[in-house]
């Protein structure tokens, strides 16, 4: 049986470190793929906003270590229209860094109170925005509406779309 999964290391395990400084404990601890955190307010190692010439050093650090990105973590608070925005932005990024998974949790950085009707309000657009860009959507096991595998796998039954899933 063959797998196509690939197990990476995450810049977010860095989170107070320099992004270069994250590769390298990447590298050094013997991952080939690497995950890539995008999170305002948390760990920006790739900035939402970033320009072509934040993408190219980020590539040069990539190529450095020699990393090959497999997914961009781009948490967001989607329960609301500025956490949707953000969401987007993420797709955008992925879109440009040559990416087709991005993960994200449901709410924001603590994911307390979650407002699931805000949520399935926003999803649809996420996924739709993703699909268009063959871009497929983890849902975290996170705060309160995605706590377990199970509430998550019921979340993602009601979403209804093939290009969300869960990411554990």
């Amino acid at each position: 049986m063959t797998l196509n999964s690939k197990l990476a290391g995450h810049t977010n395990s860095y989170h107070t470190l320099s992004f270069e400084d994250a590769l390298a404990g990447i590298a050094a601890a013997g991952y080939k793929y690497v995950e890539l955190s995008a999170v305002k307010g948390w760990t920006e190692h790739v900035p939402l906003d970033a320009d072509d010439a934040a993408l190219d050093s980020v590539r040069d650090l990539l190529n450095k270590y020699a990393l090959t990105p497999v997914s961009l973590s781009g948490h967001s608070d989607l329960t609301t229209k500025a956490g949707l925005a953000d969401g987007l932005k993420a797709l955008d990024l992925c879109e440009r860094l040559g990416l087709d998974l991005m993960n994200t949790a449901i709410g924001g950085h603590y994911s307390e109170d979650e407002d699931e009707a805000g949520f399935m309000d926003n999803i649809g657009e996420l996924a739709d925005a993703a699909a268009a860009k063959g871009i497929m959507i983890g849902i975290e096991i996170h705060g309160d509406i995605t706590s377990s595998g199970k509430k998550a796998a019921a979340v993602i039954e009601k979403i209804g779309r093939d290009n969300v899933r869960i990411n554990y």
